[in-house]
């Protein structure tokens, strides 16, 4: 009795079982119905069309393999194709298929052109220079900026359809849409900033006090204008011929406090001393008593008569002295 008992309930819970199973569960022999009907299902698949055909979801002998059966994803997207869409999918169009578990399913991904923000700058540049902003300028992104995707074989060009500028604050607003000539594939609305860029000479390697600088020693940047604080050096002629109050870090910008003039001649040296006058031109030995840079006055004795004077240092080696009654 027990016995009986036992087999009348395994008989509900099967019955059971059955009519609350997925749709496809009566069909409980589905690898055999599928090996007879020669389809297999593809795992992922990429496309370049804007639709999802049979050939693209099963591999085998399908029939009417270019029919189309859903929406392609946009270019550089994916979706993915469960169980139950793809048993109502074949019910639908009377394919002899079904899944064999409910974990089937189809990843489709729509392959397309990557339009990269530089291309979208290029454009933006020319279209703000035709509104009149001249000179050397830049733009920033707020954000990343965009990235549009286009079909296969679509051109990846840009058009700007609107643009709006605010010349006190450089801010810009563009409606944009790719390609740039027929139907739009992919379109944005971008916003962002235009700012004048200027030339700034900074040093291609480090410098530390006491070494003078000199023109191989620079190199030039582009930066924007409003990050060029005060003080900053602009000029070659600025920078050349001086040496740093502490060590200078190469590729940054260099301000003027940070410098000092370099010395050209040091205390106790043997120089050049140059008399110029309107109608002569003397050299004499002479010995710095100090140091100088290049345009300092320093005194110096004429090691001849051991005559001190006032000189102006012209190099590394020469002083000049203007007036022609101070050496004997």
């Amino acid at each position: 009795m027990i016995a009986n008992r036992l087999r009348s309930i395994l008989l509900m819970l099967a019955l059971l079982i059955g009519t609350t199973g997925p749709a496809w569960a009566d069909d409980a022999i589905a690898a055999p119905q599928t090996a007879s009907t020669g389809l297999s299902l593809r795992n992922e698949v990429e496309i370049d069309d804007h639709l999802i055909r049979l050939r693209d979801l099963f591999t085998g002998a399908v029939t009417d393999p270019n029919r189309p059966v859903a929406e392609a994803p946009p270019p550089g997207e994916s979706i993915t194709l469960d169980a139950n869409w793809l048993a109502a999918m074949a019910r639908q169009v009377a394919l002899p298929w079904q899944p064999e578990t409910r974990f089937d399913q189809v990843r489709v991904t729509r392959s397309g052109i990557a339009i990269e923000p530089g291309t979208v700058k290029v454009a933006l540049l020319q279209a703000l220079n035709a509104r009149g902003l001249s000179g050397d300028f830049d733009i920033a992104f707020d954000g990343e900026g965009p990235s549009l995707m286009l079909p296969t074989g679509a051109e990846p060009t840009v058009a700007i359809q609107t643009l709006t500028y605010d010349p006190s604050s450089g801010r810009f607003a563009a409606a944009i849409a790719a390609p740039a000539i027929g139907p739009a594939e992919a379109s944005a609305t971008i916003t962002g900033r235009a700012y004048s860029m200027i030339d700034v000479p900074v040093l291609t390697r480090r410098i530390s006090p006491g070494d003078t600088i000199t023109a191989a020693d620079v190199t030039w940047i582009s930066m924007p204008s409003d990050r060029v604080g005060l003080g900053v050096i602009t000029e070659l002629a600025d920078l050349t011929g001086k040496t740093p109050r502490r060590p200078i870090k190469a590729q940054q910008p260099v301000r003027s406090g940070d410098l000092i003039q370099a010395i050209a001649i040091t205390k106790g040296s043997l120089i050049t001393v140059a008399l110029e006058g309107s109608n002569m031109s003397l050299t004499i030995q002479g010995k710095a008593l100090q140091n100088g840079a290049v345009g300092d006055t320093i005194r110096v004795v004429n090691t001849q008569s051991n005559r001190t004077l006032d000189a102006v240092v012209v190099s590394s080696s020469r002083v000049t002295v203007m007036s022609p009654t101070s050496v004997e």
